[in-house]
């Protein structure tokens, strides 16, 4: 009893040992939750280690990912670190062809490869063509920030580039397609044994020195402008392609080859990015290829550096993407590219000894063609596209009187400027091509004469080569008679019909100036109407006309191509219209 005389109870110390034990474990409790909360976010490091780590995985095409590894190595050896988290950075190579397709919230893991946080293709152009998918476009927010650069060339043989006067003469594109298209241009420079080599080309859907060449060729000025000259210069290219190929490496595996060694082995030119010039040359001195750039506007490959913006992006993962940004456009990374023959973002060469002047790598590349749209580049890849396809095409020239008429404008009359239109045109076929050649008049028993047999362009016709056959034919042409229009449609449309092939257009091609003059023959509704009807829908014939000068019955001709599928052009003043001629008989009207 105390001395208010209340009983003391007696504390039991068990309790009182249960009750510290009870708020040890409560206060355990909280500090095993909080440490969990802080483990799953990153935020606790022991002894400076980190708990957690983020791994960003980086895309990047074939031509950079070695120095891109090498570089991204480098700074993964530095240890660094977001909110106590660990970052990392591994590269996947992948064609930048490839990687357009696939990109998008559909990338699929099992067909694709591992998913991007990080895009680097070879060149922005790639952007617009991922772009062109709506789906895509909303992962590409960013349009990339430059690591390094490559100017896009025409790789030549050292050999060849010397006889054309390289490298005091500054080459360019055309000079070396120009003077493959022309045997004697290496006669007179000396070397004879040059006068079969052909250039090679490289997928444009997959291949961006491919896809650069194409560019160079129907978009030169970078303008935009997609006109006849365009077309006619693609038609150049394509008659001297000796090849095909996905990419670079096949030709420049193939110029080591004991073939190569003949100088009259197939291709000896073809598209390529300079550093890949470089990396061959360093690896096989004595056989190098010349950098030919084109003088005026030059793809480059810029390399962009381009976060995606996926849901499977975390909030770290692009902190960590802003940091390796930030190294990879630091000194010690462009050092690292450089050594790879990679040139500055700015164009500059970073490093002499890999691109040396006397290799024929200018300090400063010609200036840069501007960026293209996703709507112009699928222009130009589907008039590529257009000119690639093969062609059976029936040429049909009108030789009826009204062909003697002057052409304002020129010394000549219609037949004669048909007769140099069409020697332009046919020495612009390629070698995939099939054709045949009839001109048309009344002056004998049978309203049209078959100049030059149907068959392949590069096959004999008779005693004598296709493409002489078609020049001798064209330069004997005379004028004389009425126009037996109609019948020599129908009768066309039914030999081609015979002549068809999977996979190709098949077309006939009339040139004429005036109306149909025949009485007893087909009238225009009997005409119209067989053609309507015996068109094999699975096997189409085109009819392809061509109204020249201000007598042709242009209406007419128009409801005969419709009939067949085809079109019709009207050109009232033939002289101003000499690049459509020429395409007319090379079978590529757009």
């Amino acid at each position: 009893m105390d001395s208010h005389g209340v009983v003391a109870r007696r504390r039991r110390p068990g309790l009182t040992v249960l009750r510290i034990l009870l708020v040890l474990l409560l206060c355990l409790a909280v500090v095993a939750g909080t440490v969990g909360v802080l483990w799953q976010q990153g935020m606790l490091s022991v002894a400076g280690r980190c708990m957690s780590s983020s791994t960003v995985t980086v895309v990047a095409s074939p031509a950079v990912e070695p120095a891109l590894n090498q570089a991204v190595a480098k700074w993964n050896a530095t240890r660094p670190t977001v909110d106590g988290a660990c970052l990392t950075a591994r590269t996947v190579v992948q064609e930048s062809g490839q990687a357009a397709a696939a990109v998008g919230p559909g990338w699929d893991p099992a067909r694709d490869g591992d998913k991007p946080d990080v895009w680097v293709p070879d060149a922005s152009v790639w952007l617009s063509v991922a772009g062109s998918r709506p789906e895509a476009a909303a992962l590409l927010s960013s349009e990339g920030t430059s690591i390094a650069t490559s100017p896009a060339v025409l790789a030549l043989r050292k050999p060849m580039a010397g006889a054309l006067g390289w490298p005091q003469k500054q080459l360019g594109r055309q000079d070396v397609i120009g003077a493959l298209s022309q045997p004697d241009v290496w006669a007179k420079a000396g070397h004879p044994e040059y006068a079969n080599a052909r250039v090679g080309l490289t997928d444009p859907a997959t291949s961006t020195a491919g896809l650069a060449s194409v560019l160079s060729i129907l978009d030169p000025t970078g303008t935009g402008e997609l006109g006849e000259q365009q077309l006619i210069a693609g038609l150049q290219v394509s008659r001297v392609v000796g090849g095909f190929a996905p990419d670079a490496s096949v030709f420049f595996a193939a110029q080591t080859t004991a073939a190569a060694v003949d100088p009259n082995s197939v291709v000896a030119a073809f598209p390529a990015l300079e550093k890949e010039v470089a990396e061959f040359n360093a690896a096989n001195p004595g056989g190098e290829m010349a950098p030919v750039y084109d003088p005026q506007q030059t793809f480059v490959a810029d390399f962009p550096f381009v976060p995606i913006t996926a849901d499977w992006v975390s909030e770290r993962d692009r902190a960590a993407i802003a940091e390796i940004r930030e190294y990879l456009t630091g000194a010690e990374a462009r050092a690292i590219l450089a050594r790879h023959y990679l040139r500055a973002p700015d164009g500059s060469v970073a490093d002499t000894a890999v691109l040396p002047s006397d290799g024929g790598y200018p300090a400063a590349p010609p200036p840069a063609r501007a960026a293209i749209t996703p709507e112009r580049l699928s222009q130009v890849m589907a008039a590529w596209a257009d000119l690639q396809r093969k062609v059976n095409l029936l040429v049909v020239l009108d030789t009826s009187g009204s062909m003697t008429e002057p052409v304002p404008g020129t010394q000549l009359n219609r037949l004669a400027l048909l007769q140099q239109t069409a020697g332009t045109g046919f020495n612009l076929l390629p070698h995939t091509m099939s054709i045949g050649l009839w001109e048309f008049s009344g002056r004998g028993t049978e309203p049209h004469r078959e100049l030059v047999p149907f068959g392949p362009y590069p096959a004999m016709a008779g005693a004598v080569p296709r493409a002489q056959a078609l020049t001798e034919s064209v330069a004997k042409l005379r004028a004389e008679g009425d126009t037996p229009l109609y019948d020599t449609v129908y009768d066309a449309f039914k030999t081609m019909q015979k002549q068809w092939e999977a996979g190709s257009t098949n077309s006939v091609v009339i040139i004429t100036d005036g109306a149909n003059e025949v009485a007893n023959g087909l009238t225009l509704a009997q005409l119209t109407e067989k053609l309507g009807k015996e068109q094999i829908k699975e096997k189409p014939v085109q009819v392809v006309t061509i109204a020249v000068g201000p007598d042709a019955d242009a209406e007419s001709l128009e409801k005969v191509a419709a009939a067949a599928g085809g079109r019709n052009l009207v050109l009232r003043e033939p002289g101003s219209a000499i690049e459509t001629l020429v395409l007319a008989f090379t079978g590529r009207l757009q």
